[in-house]
């Protein structure tokens, strides 16, 4: 039986979250560079092939292409059958397509088609928050760590605020980086609760037609799976469940698969996804770069060294452990793959937005932190203290990270390193 999800405080903090950053988007981004921010980088091939999807009702992005022009020379014909096909994943230009319906409904001006274009994606940071709060919230019913809602709410809304999410919500919305992160969150959400295999099917393939990366995902419930199996064994239920979730996930490769076989030699695609793609000769060297270089997981966003804290003393308790490994080998897997691209240190970015979609696993680790200091002081004086002071870390970790968001958007911090 699923556990209860979030509360009505919860969806009130989700909805104010997604509309401030709605407005911030409207009223202060894109003034502040022509509505262009939204699609800048590879964001733009995301914002053509939505215009494709809505207006065009197919992948072509010929049309699209002939109007705006080729901006990153990426539209190509990979297969070479006339088709130039998107470059990125389905997913975010297909939650493009109400906005850009919206704005030619309402005949507004085109300086503000990007941003009715990424409206959804900016209003994802609410969800994120909503997921992660149902994530801890699951931990919390299952036993695995005791926090008051006050506590869990705090830890859900530091991992939103103060990861690398409030950028792609805010400044680049085009990027696949926010909906990244609220997919996974409820799709981990759904498994901790116990949801059922239709609904951790669905959050596996819309986490996959976000990013295809998130396969690596499965790593969380094989290695919680692993933990609990040699503990109390595994019901021939559990095994029809998995297999069930599984195939209903496929709908997330599905456009994949179909552009493959309606379009053969497309699978590489226009950055050439084969062996070249990857550079194992510096994989040392560029582990580094993920987690310590310019753009470093643990350099750029310091509240994730936090979170990894909370994973490794989650591995500690019995209890914790499978949650606890499995989340640790999502986050190791995705860093090992990033350091075998060509460009480790993520290019033109945020900190470490490849791994937007830990976000709840910052989640998870700061609560797993928290409930290990209560359980440390618990009856002592020190615990008000400690508590208090865990909550000022946060707090101060999400100011660190929103100055830094706003320094950014103002053009006051490279993100070119």
């Amino acid at each position: 039986m699923a556990a209860p999800g979030p509360g009505r405080r919860t969806w009130l903090i989700a909805g104010a979250l997604a509309v401030a950053a709605l407005a911030y988007t409207f009223a202060v981004e894109a003034p502040r560079h022509r509505g262009r921010s939204a699609i800048a980088g590879d964001a733009y091939y995301i914002y053509l092939a939505g215009r494709s999807l809505a207006f065009d009702g197919d992948i072509d992005l010929s049309n699209q292409l002939r109007g705006f022009g080729d901006r990153w020379k990426l539209g190509q014909d990979p297969a070479q059958d006339g088709w130039r096909l998107p470059v990125r994943e389905l997913g975010p230009s297909l939650l493009m397509v109400p906005g850009l319906r919206v704005h030619r409904a309402l005949d507004l001006h085109p300086f503000w088609d990007p941003c009715f274009a990424a409206a959804l994606a900016a209003m994802s940071i609410g969800l994120t928050f909503a997921g992660c709060v149902a994530s801890v919230q699951a931990l919390r019913q299952r036993g695995l760590v005791t926090l008051s809602a006050g506590r869990r709410d705090l830890v859900a809304l530091a991992a939103t605020l103060g990861f690398v999410v409030p950028y792609y919500a805010l400044v680049s919305t085009g990027y696949a980086h926010a909906p990244d992160a609220a997919a996974v969150a409820w799709l981990t959400a759904f498994a901790l609760r116990g949801a059922g295999p239709l609904a951790v099917g669905l959050g596996l393939a819309a986490a996959l037609l976000m990013r295809l990366q998130n396969a690596l995902w499965l790593l969380l419930p094989v290695a919680w799976w692993l933990v609990e199996h040699r503990r109390g064994g595994t019901s021939r239920a559990s095994y029809r469940d998995a297999v069930a979730a599984l195939a209903v996930s496929v709908l997330g490769v599905m456009p994949q698969l179909y552009m493959n076989f309606a379009h053969p030699g497309s699978q590489r695609g226009a950055i050439r996804w084969d062996l070249d793609f990857f550079d194992l000769q510096h994989l040392g060297r560029d582990l580094g770069v993920v987690l310590f270089g310019g753009h470093g997981l643990l350099s750029w966003t310091p509240i994730a060294a936090v979170a990894l804290v909370g994973l490794v003393l989650g591995l500690t308790r019995p209890a914790s452990r499978g949650v606890a490994l499995g989340a640790l080998a999502v986050i190791g897997a995705l860093t090992l793959l990033f350091a075998c691209a060509r460009d480790p240190g993520g290019g033109f970015a945020f900190g470490a937005r490849r791994h937007a979609g830990c976000t709840v696993f910052v989640a998870l680790g700061l609560a797993m932190l928290s409930d290990w200091l209560a359980r440390r002081t618990a009856g002592t004086r020190a615990q008000r203290l400690v508590a208090l002071g865990f909550a000022a870390l946060l707090i101060g970790l999400v100011a660190y990270n929103l100055g830094l968001v706003e320094a950014a958007a103002r053009g006051l911090v490279k993100l070119d390193r």
